[in-house]
């Protein structure tokens, strides 16, 4: 919590939840009540990860557009980051990326991908597939973006979430492919998992605008000399406050959030956020109602219509399961998993490459282990 997409994958590779390996949302919270970078960087981890536990006992590793993977001690690397949002991505990606791999690999990237995520997802794809063939690493990571990028545009049943389906089924496709002419097929295991479910939202709500109206904050930014602001990651919300810990300013905060909530979200104490090793510093959280959407904007009003999908919510929520498939070497065939977390699949996928997992939050999930 909150179920998007860095925290999430930070869990997939650590085992833990993010108060434990430091991945609290997509972006940093920073003291002015902004919103600062994403967490691309690998030493925003403080847990340390499947790569470098591969990594330690002497397996190659690779990884095309996994979060929180720049700088990261991997062999063959092409990290995420926030490419679309930059004058010169390629720039960007050439110098986080290993030196001279798209040359090594006969990959070059085109400047549309940067822009589109069907292209991107096309590409990322083919540089997985030319790094298996090239190096045949123990470990590849591959993160492909299209289905999250639609359904937060049409929501669930938007007309172009099948054809994005149909596409990552092919990119799958082309990955076995590549296996096979790596010559390693009988010996490969693949995993195919979410981050994060999804749900339809009709209505936006702004927290950020019940602070205001409270007197905590400025309007539309927080503004010097704020008192508490919501950092907001769609379905969920963090709420900070200046001091910090300052109970007068959470009570104030906590009794203005509550009295618009019916019917719109849910406010979690700090107690609660700590059971679910979530949002860490923060003093109060947000979980929008089923059919609402959370933003951070103020000056807006109070809601707004708004139609798509969004993610975030609890992890309770039936709508935030994703699927896990897990097909190959080591793989008890057949077998059935009614529910799973996402922080077991680290210990999983170690105990199928013969590592050693340090202490995790997650479990190996022995009943699919041969």
């Amino acid at each position: 919590f909150p179920s998007v997409t860095y925290p999430n994958h930070a869990s997939i590779v650590t085992g833990v939840r993010p108060a434990r390996h430091g991945i609290l949302f997509n972006v940093l919270f920073e003291p002015d009540g902004g919103r600062g970078r994403w967490y691309e960087r690998a030493a925003d981890l403080r847990a340390t990860p499947i790569w470098e536990w591969a990594r330690t006992a002497g397996l190659r590793t690779a990884a095309v557009a996994w979060p929180s993977t720049v700088g990261a001690a991997i062999d063959l690397l092409v990290p995420e980051r926030d490419y679309f949002a930059r004058r010169t991505p390629l720039d960007a990606l050439l110098e986080a990326a290993t030196p001279g791999l798209f040359d090594r690999l006969a990959q070059p990237p085109r400047p549309r991908a940067f822009k589109d995520p069907v292209e991107w997802d096309e590409f990322v794809t083919r540089t997985a597939a030319a790094m298996i063939r090239d190096a045949r690493p123990h470990l590849t990571l591959l993160h492909l973006v299209q289905l999250d990028h639609f359904q937060h545009r049409g929501g669930l049943r938007g007309a172009h979430v099948m054809p994005a389906l149909a596409r990552v089924d092919g990119h799958i496709t082309l990955l076995l492919r590549a296996l096979r002419e790596a010559g390693i097929a009988e010996r490969a295991l693949l995993i195919v998992t979410g981050d994060h479910g999804f749900e339809d939202i009709r209505e936006l709500v702004f927290p950020n605008e019940v602070l205001a109206r409270a007197g905590l904050r400025g309007c539309p930014a927080a503004g010097p000399g704020w008192q508490a602001t919501a950092h907001v990651a769609g379905g969920a919300a963090a709420v900070f406050v200046e001091p910090r810990g300052d109970p007068g300013v959470i009570a104030k905060a906590e009794t203005a959030l509550r009295g618009e909530a019916p019917g719109r979200y849910t406010v979690l104490t700090r107690r609660q956020l700590d059971d679910l090793g979530a949002m860490t510093g923060a003093a109060l959280g947000i979980e929008a109602a089923p059919g609402y959407g959370l933003a951070g904007s103020c000056g807006r009003g109070l809601t707004q219509p708004r139609s798509g999908g969004t993610h975030g919510y609890l992890p309770s929520r039936p709508g935030m399961a994703t699927g896990f498939i897990a097909a190959g070497a080591g793989v008890r065939a057949g077998t059935a998993l009614e529910r799973m977390r996402l922080i077991d699949v680290a210990p999983t996928a170690a105990r199928l490459l013969g590592l050693t997992a340090p202490p995790v939050e997650g479990r190996v999930l022995d009943e699919l282990v041969k």
